[in-house]
Formats: structure tokens, sequence, C-alpha cells
């Protein structure tokens, strides 16, 4: 069976998603942090078969948030969450967004952006 990844950029506002197979991620739609956002985050792992989840953990005052998150979505999916280091994958993900001269409607997708960077860092740690 082959793994496949699902990265997660979690924010009070947007939790940006992205997939992988392999070493490379692809960035999916940015998500609202609402009521719901399990629910589309169920979706997702069921429509594209996801084996493990790989959640961003910054330092900060939201650790304890991500790492409730993280139980929860544990718990509603019954997959492994790995918390990943995700030290400066958001600025990362805004300056190569400006770098490629993105508008300002793609820079809202950053968050997915940043769930991609998170994901390939993640893989390439473990060298899949």
């Amino acid at each position: 069976m082959t793994n496949i990844y699902l990265g997660i950029d979690y924010g009070i506002v947007h939790v940006g998603v992205a997939l992988a197979e392999h070493m490379l991620a692809t960035p999916l739609p940015t998500l609202v942090n609402d009521q719901s956002l399990l629910t589309k985050l169920k979706a997702i792992i069921a429509t594209y078969q996801i084996t493990h989840l790989v959640v961003g953990l910054p330092s900060g005052k939201l650790v304890p948030e991500i790492k409730a998150f993280a139980g929860n979505l544990n718990k509603a999916t019954n997959l492994p969450v790995i918390l990943h280091d995700e030290t400066l994958s958001s600025q990362d993900a805004t300056s190569k967004l400006v770098e490629a001269g993105a508008s300002r409607s793609k820079k809202k997708s950053e968050h997915s952006y940043s769930a991609a960077l998170i994901l390939e860092d993640y893989l390439d740690s473990v060298k899949l």
C-alpha cells in the first residue's frame, strides 16, 4: 500500500493543506478554520485516501492549541498524526510567493504553500 501524506498548517483563521505521495507536495485550497474544519479534513482524507497526517508545530503561543487540534484530528480520523517543526515555513512561503510575483489572491493561499513546505521538509527528514 502506498503512503499518502496530508500536510497541515494550522492557523486561527485559515488552515493550509497539501498532499504528497512522494517527496513533492501539492498545495490544496486553503480551508477556513470554523466548526466544520474536521468534517472538511475528513472529506479530503477520504477523497485522497490519506494514510498519514503531518501537522506543522511552530514555537510560540499556538503550541497548546495545535497539540489539542492534532489530538482531536487523531481521534476523528484514527490516522497517525505527526507533529513537525514548522519554524519559518510561513515566512518562506510568503517570500516565495512574492518572488514569483503572486497576486493578492494567491497570497491568501500562503497557508497551503506553508503546508507543502512543512510536508516536504518532513518527507525529506525521513527520506521516503
